[in-house]
């Protein structure tokens, strides 16, 4: 399964809006929605309590638990500030597809991605950054149209992540002593906003490249050949019909992010699809995707957002802030 299947394509198919009332997607939406329904009922029964242990459980102490989350800004930082340089320096907006024009304005956007990037790597002004990361979402949603950037609402979950959180340690901002201490009122939201909005992306590109865009998940698999079914005795399952099957599947990991139900399971099982085309596809797929590996690394360490993590957060930083 690839999320993205228009940074491979050679035309950019548009999205059939006529499949919207039909069985094509009446079915996937009725599948995922009973999986989520289910998979919440299933966490509220068990008291929203994770199936997979958290780091805490499997016996990491106290102090290595606040130095583990008081680092992972500076992990997810990097992980966005990576596909932020390479779209910037090749005039995209934050991905293949959405190429810039080559003109002034086209220019002042690449170069506000190169800016924030730097940012988030430096940990200089990342507030700052956060919130240009933030316009620049909005300027693409007005240039590009909001479909398209509805695809990567993880960049305003990131904005809005980066703001409240900081950098953490090891940034020039800790160092100068501004804009490095976490919000602490917002902290408490911080996760879950990140959480929900990568969710909401990932149930636009369900329908956007493949419940409602089958011709272009076709031409995709006659480039890259990755319907793996007739490998494994199922001939009959077509390409379109992988392409549906892969968009219900999509829709389905997405509801359940933003349901919030079992996050540690679910990102440790999301990994594996998400991994699986890395070999087939190159470089493009992995520069493309740092953003999402970041987000899961912090959805397995931090799990439902328990204020326990919050915690550990916030005086790991300021412990960190002690020791610079």
């Amino acid at each position: 399964m690839v999320l993205h299947e228009r940074w491979f394509v050679s035309r950019q198919h548009p999205v059939d809006f006529s499949q919207l009332l039909t069985v094509q997607t009446a079915v996937p939406v009725a599948i995922a929605l009973a999986v989520t329904a289910v998979a919440v009922l299933a966490w509220r029964a068990r008291g929203r309590r994770e199936i997979i242990p958290g780091p805490l459980q499997l016996g990491m102490d106290w102090e290595n638990y606040q130095r583990l989350l008081s680092w992972m800004p500076l992990i997810f930082g990097v992980h966005t500030a990576v596909p932020l340089l390479v779209a910037g320096v090749q005039l995209q907006l934050f991905v293949p597809n959405l190429a810039l024009p080559y003109h002034f304005f086209g220019g002042l956007l690449a170069l506000t991605e190169i800016v924030i990037a730097l940012s988030f790597l430096y940990g200089a002004a990342t507030r700052i950054g956060a919130v240009l990361l933030g316009l620049v979402w909005v300027v693409g949603a007005i240039w590009f149209g909001p479909l398209f950037l509805l695809e990567h609402t993880l960049f305003l979950g990131v904005a809005f992540f980066m703001f409240v959180m900081g950098r953490g340690p090891g940034a020039l901002d800790m160092t100068l002593q501004r804009f490095h201490r976490p919000v602490e009122r917002l902290v408490p939201r911080a996760v879950p906003v990140l959480r929900v909005l990568t969710g909401v992306g990932i149930v636009t590109l369900a329908f956007t490249e493949k419940l409602w865009n089958v011709p272009m998940g076709v031409e995709f698999l006659e480039r890259y050949p990755l319907n793996f079914f007739p490998a494994i005795g199922f001939a009959g399952v077509s390409d379109a019909d992988f392409i549906l099957i892969a968009g219900t599947v999509e829709l389905t990991f997405g509801l359940l992010l933003i349901s919030g139900a079992f996050v540690r399971l679910m990102t440790l099982i999301l990994w594996v699809p998400f991994n699986l085309t890395l070999p087939f596809l190159g470089w493009r797929e992995l520069v493309g995707h740092l953003p999402i590996y970041g987000i899961m690394a912090l959805l397995v360490i931090w799990g439902e957002e328990r204020k326990q993590a919050q915690d550990a957060f916030v005086s790991g930083v300021k412990k960190r802030e002690r020791e610079a």
